[in-house]
């Protein structure tokens, strides 16, 4: 590893406090959205910093995404589901299982451009090793697409082109990658290892850059495009400024900044970006409901 390419960390800022352990944060319709241990899914206005309950699940919210339609997919770990969530707060169980497998720990999930939802599903525990990753395409049934990334699987993020998924390895620890050919999925590929860390989730810059957030230490690297080398972008020993950024994504005005889930520091925090984020992808139709799951009204 180089020496660190941004000495800034003191140029962090908060932008909304005291919630119950943001675990992932995400931008959709001009603000920042982040789930809760209590399973709320708080709307947070990037202005002002003001936050709004929108719906609740009654589980422990992950990972987010949303669609062309304003719908926030969900991973819910405290209740082992994906939900999909209405701005009327309605909440539906999109799935619960997988091939017959129950979820445990479903974590991240990122959307494809064709409606397809890549999630990873971490395990029954952290020593267990028993992570995969799964897909829920429209008008399918949730399905195993690779047993391989098995040392907890967590944070994702889908390439430009959409033919390279990233796929966080906490355990391992480091990231790894699959080829995406149409509905094909490549073996995985080791891509980053990253010793002495607990790697959790990951964004990607306009340029192709991949950015880590790490639950420990509390740091986050970044990847050039076109290379395998992760340099120190922002670093905290003291946790003054970061305290645990679980996930990261970029927002506001021309996706020009960074946003930071503190899991430990109860906050979203922010920070101007050199590199404008790249473009996210919100799909204009929605995987349907499987056969069986019911709606439920938060």
């Amino acid at each position: 590893m180089t020496a660190a390419i941004r000495d800034a960390v003191s140029e962090v800022t908060v932008l909304a406090g005291a919630i119950d352990h943001p675990e992932a944060v995400a931008w959709w319709d001009g603000a920042v959205w982040c789930g809760t241990e209590a399973g709320d899914l708080v709307r947070i206005d990037s202005a002002t910093g003001e936050t709004r309950v929108v719906a609740r699940t009654g589980g422990f919210l992950l990972g987010l995404a949303f669609d062309g339609d304003g719908y926030c997919y969900g991973c819910d770990m405290g209740l082992g589901r994906v939900v999909r969530i209405g701005m009327d707060g309605s909440v539906e169980v999109l799935a619960d299982s997988v091939a017959g497998r129950r979820l445990s720990s479903p974590n991240y999930l990122v959307f494809r451009s064709d409606g397809t939802l890549y999630v990873t599903e971490s395990g029954s525990g952290w020593e267990a090793d028993d992570g995969y990753l799964f897909r829920i395409r429209p008008g399918h049934e949730p399905e195993v697409v690779s047993e391989e990334c098995r040392a907890f699987p967590n944070g994702l993020a889908l390439s430009a082109d959409q033919r390279t998924l990233y796929v966080v390895e906490s355990r391992q620890p480091g990231v790894v990658t699959y080829e995406l050919d149409g509905d094909a999925v490549g073996p995985r590929q080791e891509f980053l290892h990253l010793p002495r860390t607990v790697p959790d989730g990951l964004a990607l810059d306009s340029t192709g850059a991949l950015y880590v957030s790490c639950w420990r230490p509390d740091r986050v690297y970044r990847v050039a495009a076109g290379s395998d080398v992760a340099e120190i972008y922002l670093d905290d020993w003291t946790a003054e400024y970061l305290n645990s950024p679980t996930n990261l994504c970029f927002g506001g005005a021309g996706l020009s900044t960074i946003y930071l889930a503190g899991l430990c520091g109860y906050a979203i925090s922010q920070i101007s970006a050199e590199v404008p984020g790249q473009p996210l992808v919100f799909p204009s139709f929605r995987p349907a409901l499987p056969p069986g799951l019911r709606a439920e009204e938060a």
